[in-house]
């Protein structure tokens, strides 16, 4: 599941500039910004207010002019150097999205496959998690051992991996070795060979993930509150699959699987990197030629679910910290509410300047790590607010150790109500806004991850054109939409504690 995580831990800045200084930060910030938007300095500028208090406003109206200036050329050469993202479907119904970058010498391939949650059910989940793990095994016409050999000789930076709304084949290669890259995806996604001793040994490794998933206390919570959130949703379910599913599989059950799903007319492929689109549409058409569309079974997606009442599940675990998490239903990444729903999310707990960390942290010192998640989903996602604390704090008066998560959850709760009964103020707004489109920015910095998010925008069905729109969506949300959108999504709730084994026993006051 691809996650939207933002927490005050995940600043950009802090990412990008160690440099501690005033002057350290402003320069990290103002390289950002020239490889942005014009439309954003001037949000980017007041944002820089809280790092750079010292500059007056007479040197900030100078900087924008000079960053208009810088970013004016960078977007000239930029189109100059780059051609236009490219669409092109072949006649077996293979969707081909180009992004050209030249100069690099560098190609990043991703193949999706439309085979995700919504594709299986309660009987088989995991299936379509157990196929991709054999599909760069070996093929029809290459043994394991040549498989193995072809992928390192194209940089050996293949992989494949399950998502909840799909399936992804990857590679990032030299121009020079692009077309034996394509070469070797085709012939995975279309002659994959599911041989028994292969198909055993994956089985015994999935299963030993399954077992291991028990070790990671933070997934074990997520996992337990998207079954307080859905009833039915595929993405309540672990990614890897039921572990029954995973031991009774036969290589004709993932034969058949893959033939149902892994077919041209059911693929997108994005390529971006030094390559030429003619290139790229080359050499799709022969690692797919003479492979026919298939008929696919019917898509009927996972209905949006709604919680009739807050749930509640606490659980013991072997840690000196305590969790809480409150989660929320929310839009999928199609809605017209996502941007909206995106900037609430970081106006509540995007960054220091989020309404979690300066009212909670700052404020009244409760927690040391918080944020929200808001995974980027097709259908119905949800909306997780995140607190790691100590569980308990001690009166001076008799040095008695009392629980803090109610207070901490009561004063969640009560910043909640506050984004629904009041809007945000233009300073607020115009930070969260600023928060999104910065975090978006920066999220595809390298050329796997713009092949990747162009070729799932396509996949999901909002079309490869939101990789560009997404700002200018962002940008158009208000204050009241901010307000809707907390009023229709913060309603009933799941909550998920997770509480120290050694202090458990102590009675909440």
């Amino acid at each position: 599941m691809r996650l939207q995580v933002i927490g005050y831990r995940q600043q950009p800045n802090e990412r990008l500039a160690p440099d501690s200084s005033e002057q350290g930060r402003f320069l990290a910030a103002l390289g950002m910004m020239i490889s942005g938007r014009v439309h954003h300095i001037f949000r980017g500028l007041k944002c820089f207010g809280t790092l750079i208090p010292k500059l007056s406003s007479r040197v900030l109206p100078v900087i924008a002019a000079v960053m208009i200036l810088f970013s004016s050329c960078a977007m000239a050469q930029e189109m100059a150097n780059s051609p236009k993202i490219a669409k092109k479907v072949l006649n077996n119904g293979l969707t081909l999205i180009v992004k050209p970058e030249q100069g690099s010498g560098i190609v990043a391939i991703v193949a999706m496959i439309k085979a995700g949650a919504a594709r299986e059910s309660i009987q088989n989940a995991g299936i379509g998690s157990f196929v991709t793990q054999l599909v760069l095994a070996s093929t029809r016409m290459s043994s394991a051992e040549e498989v193995a050999a072809v992928a390192d000789e194209v940089g050996g930076n293949i992989g494949a991996a399950w998502h909840p709304d799909f399936t992804e084949i990857r590679a990032v290669t030299t121009s020079a070795m692009f077309n034996r890259a394509m070469s070797l995806m085709g012939e995975c996604l279309t002659q994959a060979n599911f041989e028994d001793k292969w198909v055993e040994e994956v089985r015994s490794s999935l299963i030993k993930r399954v077992n291991m998933q028990s070790d990671d206390l933070f997934e074990n919570a997520y996992f337990d509150i998207r079954q307080l959130l859905y009833e039915d949703s595929g993405y309540r379910r672990p990614n890897t699959g039921f572990a029954r599913t995973i031991k009774l599989a036969t290589p004709e059950d993932l034969k058949k699987y893959y033939s149902y799903y892994y077919v041209p007319n059911n693929i997108v492929i994005s390529i971006a990197g030094d390559v030429t689109l003619e290139q790229a549409l080359d050499r799709a058409e022969k690692a797919f030629a003479g492979i026919p569309d298939g008929r696919l079974p019917i898509d009927r997606g996972i209905p949006d679910e709604k919680l009739d009442r807050s749930k509640y599940h606490a659980s013991e675990v072997d840690l000196g910290a305590a969790y809480l998490m409150l989660g929320w239903l929310a839009p999928g990444v199609g809605a017209a509410d996502y941007p909206a729903v995106s900037v609430m999310a970081n106006a509540l707990g995007g960054g220091k300047g989020s309404i979690m960390f300066q009212e909670l942290r700052q404020k009244r010192g409760m927690g040391y790590d918080l944020g929200v998640m808001y995974p980027k989903l097709k259908y119905q996602s949800h909306l997780l607010a995140y607190i790691i604390t100590d569980p308990f704090k001690f009166s001076l008066a008799d040095m008695t150790p009392k629980v803090v998560l109610d207070d901490i959850q009561k004063t969640l709760l009560e910043q909640i109500n506050t984004l629904k009964e009041k809007p945000l103020s233009a300073k607020e707004l115009e930070r969260a806004k600023g928060y999104t489109i910065g975090s978006y920015n920066l999220s595809h910095q390298h050329l796997l991850d713009r092949a990747f998010d162009l070729g799932w925008y396509e996949t999901i069905g909002t079309g490869y054109e939101m990789y560009t729109k997404y700002p200018d969506e962002v940008e158009k949300v208000t204050a009241e939409d901010v307000q809707r959108v907390a009023k229709k999504c913060f309603t009933n709730y799941a909550a998920e504690l997770l509480l120290p084994k050694s202090k458990s026993e102590i009675e909440v006051e």
